[in-house]
């Protein structure tokens, strides 16, 4: 069978392969609607689609254009989405989105602001994400470009900027730790591990150490009371600081909440190693529920967010759709426990 081109589609339509090309990629005006529509059909019927690269080529640009952090932000060589699964679950809606929005997704990794200069000199694209921490003047030079842009959890930008044409997409990320620790709290735990990313660099993670203090203050307790290690978000993260996690859980902590899933598996492991019962000696609560947790030997007990759903509706954000976030909440599971009794 010959292989189907536009050709065919103008032809059977009965139009000229300028109209065709037209209407299939999209042009606005000069085509009646009724002409519209009969194009369409017969190229439905046929089965025949426009590449989303051939469309770039003809100076229409249906990419959606997601930037990374350089190897430099990055915890080691590998880059975010060897280390954060978050981001690989992101990425999966993202992608499920572009999909259907017959976009063509194109990851670029932002090792020096002025790579930014090279991508503002190019096509303009169908729309913008950036994922994870990028620095400012990456941010500032975006801000002058006509595609639309939304910016994934950085609510760092947005307080030193807060006239900005970018989409916060951020989301109640202090709700998410108040729900943590306030399942803790409810259990009957009282010396708690807080493992945290570092604080100076992630919004996400102060937020929810602020939802902490929320459930907290509802106690009658404060963060003197508690034990906050920080550290990267990754297992190896959680490796390097081993020994603080052993020597409170020797001093008679009996919880470890950990502000991400990666953190709580990696202390999971920790407890594993050192023979601790979960979660009869300890109680172990992580926050996001991706989707790596099911194939853990044992339900995480988890705060869930939508992180499939949130890139999926990131893309509907760029096309002037409000995004529809499924609400955070508790997840239980077989990791947390009433708090021993002395």
């Amino acid at each position: 069978m010959s292989k189907l081109t536009i050709r065919d589609v103008a032809r059977e339509a009965g139009v000229s392969i300028a109209t065709a090309s037209y209407v299939l990629n999209d042009k606005p005006g000069k085509v009646s609607e009724e002409t519209r529509a009969r194009v369409r059909a017969v190229a439905e019927r046929l089965g025949y689609s426009l590449h989303p690269g051939a469309r770039q080529l003809r100076g229409i640009s249906h990419t959606l254009l997601i930037l990374l952090p350089g190897h430099h932000l990055a915890p080691d060589l590998r880059g975010i989405l060897m280390d954060y699964p978050f981001f690989n679950e992101l990425l999966a809606g993202i992608e499920h989105a572009a999909f259907d929005a017959r976009l063509q997704p194109s990851l670029q990794r932002i090792e020096r602001p002025e790579e930014v200069r090279h991508l503002l000199n190019g096509p303009t694209p169908a729309g913008v994400l950036v994922l994870g921490k990028h620095e400012e003047t990456v941010l500032q030079a975006l801000e002058n470009w006509d595609a639309p842009v939304a910016v994934v959890d950085d609510r760092d930008y947005f307080g030193r900027y807060p006239v900005s044409r970018f989409h916060d997409y951020s989301i109640d990320d202090a709700l998410l730790g108040e729900l943590a620790a306030e399942h803790l709290l409810t259990l009957g735990h009282r010396r708690l591990i807080l493992l945290f990313g570092h604080l100076s660099t992630s919004s996400v993670h102060r937020e929810r150490l602020n939802g902490v203090r929320r459930a907290l203050s509802r106690y009658g307790l404060t963060l003197d009371s508690l034990t906050l290690i920080e550290t990267d978000v990754t297992l190896a993260g959680v490796d390097a600081v081993g020994d603080q996690i052993q020597t409170l859980l020797t001093a008679g902590a009996s919880a470890i909440l950990a502000m991400a899933d990666i953190l709580a598996i990696g202390a999971y492991k920790q407890l594993i190693n050192a023979h601790y019962q979960i979660p009869q000696q300890v109680s172990l609560l992580g926050i996001d529920n991706l989707h790596i947790l099911n194939y853990l030997p044992l339900r995480l007990t988890t705060v869930g967010q939508d992180v499939y759903g949130r890139g999926y509706q990131a893309v509907r954000l760029l096309q002037g759709q409000g995004p529809q976030l499924a609400p955070v909440s508790l997840i239980p599971g077989d990791s947390t426990g009433p708090a021993p009794t002395l």
